[in-house]
């Protein structure tokens, strides 16, 4: 197995993360993995993602912490800057735009962007 991580980036919980062949993680990028973090194959991280797998029940007055696992697939891009949050799963070749924030699963050969995180299109890979 190979992968690159940037001497710059957290891992919190380094236990619970679970990483594949080939990812490539870059500057800055925080790993809040409370719940645990599955990054797949061939996955590329951009500088100063967010992952985020705690919340807290506000529903509560003692606001009691939320643990969530978040799962990004094979093949995937997740652009600069971006935020995911507790229990996301990014499917297979699905490319996260920079900057966005992500609160709901995306779907495999998508393209989402903005802040909340919408579908723009499909991902579409051309042949050389």
């Amino acid at each position: 197995m190979r992968c690159l991580i940037s001497g710059s980036v957290r891992i919190h919980f380094p236990w619970l993360l679970e990483i594949g062949s080939e990812a490539a993680i870059s500057d800055r990028v925080d790993l809040y993995n409370l719940g645990g973090v599955k990054i797949g194959n061939r996955t590329v991280l951009s500088q100063d993602v967010y992952l985020c797998g705690g919340t807290h029940d506000y529903t509560v007055a003692t606001y009691p912490l939320i643990r969530k696992r978040i799962v990004i697939e094979d093949d995937v891009w997740i652009g600069a800057g971006a935020f995911i949050g507790p229990g996301v799963t990014i499917g297979q070749g699905a490319v996260v735009g920079a900057r966005a924030v992500v609160f709901k699963d995306v779907p495999a050969w998508k393209v989402v962007i903005g802040n909340p995180a919408t579908i723009l299109k499909d991902r579409i890979i051309r042949e050389r």
